[in-house]
């Protein structure tokens, strides 16, 4: 009875298994060649700062023609980016004397400037701080100093320095701005790579409340303003308060402003030169080399064998 049981649930698995092969033949849809070739141009870090979920997605998209070419990818290479638009015919919109973007922090209330208002123990996370008690320090516009920023980058490019405040490797940072949409203070900013003065704080208070809060706050007095000869700083007013803002294209990098303000949160910063270091894409291996049978070393070896 055992013995007809096991044999009729063999037979059984057998009829179904040659079932399901027939139809996964039969039903299979094609994929596009393209997608993989332009996948393999695409760095594969899948950082998602052209706004897909990983270089796959970016590859989808412009083999279906939601996107023309790898413009949107900020790490792709120029080389690259010509490549991929020579694989869907056209001509790449990319331009090649484009300004590099680099993240810029508007907060230096570290730990020498901000005193910190009691010892906070429990989770360490900016979104719940952000959402919940806040930071170290008095004042609610500032850097939490736990590193969801430093999360998000896929480049080794950020840390959180001694001080509590994000550090940037400008020679690792590729410009996908990840860091600045992951921040929930919304401190981290994507400004022209050879600017020269910047505002260094994000607090909104005005006079005696924003000085009590940190000792390098913008106080919304408006002299940096005023001081500057081509007109490239304005006082935005928001809902949440009041803060400096620096027109770029108007800006000579005078530093007027940052001698005249009082607070010291205008500031001077060293222009960004040169390119990224090329981020390397990983080799794929086990079962994720297998569903990438094209580029996987050992399926080439086999094919050439």
């Amino acid at each position: 009875m055992i013995t007809t049981a096991a044999i009729l649930v063999a037979v059984l698995g057998g009829v179904f298994g040659l079932v399901l092969a027939t139809a996964s033949k039969k039903f299979a849809v094609e994929e596009d060649p393209r997608i993989g070739e332009i996948t393999n141009l695409l760095p594969g870090a899948n950082c998602g700062g052209c706004g897909y979920a990983g270089c796959g997605a970016m590859a989808d998209a412009i083999v279906s023609g939601q996107e023309k070419d790898a413009t949107k990818c900020v790490v792709c290479s120029a080389e690259n980016k010509k490549a991929i638009a020579a694989v869907m015919g056209v001509e790449t919109n990319d331009d090649a004397d484009a300004v590099r973007m680099v993240p810029r922090l508007h907060c230096n209330g570290c730990t020498a400037n901000r005193t910190p208002v009691a010892a906070r123990e429990g989770l360490h996370n900016c979104y719940v701080k952000a959402a919940t008690a806040g930071g170290p320090g008095q004042c609610n516009f500032g850097c939490f100093g736990d590193g969801a920023c430093a999360d998000a980058c896929n480049f080794g490019a950020l840390k959180i320095g001694e001080n509590g405040l994000p550090e940037f490797d400008y020679n690792k940072c590729v410009g996908c701005a990840a860091c600045s949409k992951a921040c929930p203070q919304l401190l981290i900013e994507m400004l022209p790579a050879p600017a020269k003065v910047m505002v260094q704080c994000n607090n909104r208070e005005k006079g005696k409340a924003a000085m009590t809060n940190c000792k390098v706050s913008c106080i919304s007095c408006g002299i940096c303003a005023r001081t500057c000869p081509k007109k490239a700083i304005t006082v935005e007013d928001t809902p949440n308060g009041s803060i400096p803002v620096i027109d770029y294209s108007k800006c000579v990098g005078c530093g007027l402003c940052t001698q005249k303000c009082p607070r010291k949160c205008l500031v001077k910063v060293t222009p960004v030169e040169g390119s990224p270091d090329a981020p390397k894409k990983e080799q794929p291996t086990g079962c994720a080399c297998c569903a990438m049978a094209e580029q996987c070393p050992s399926a080439q070896a086999q094919k050439q064998a």
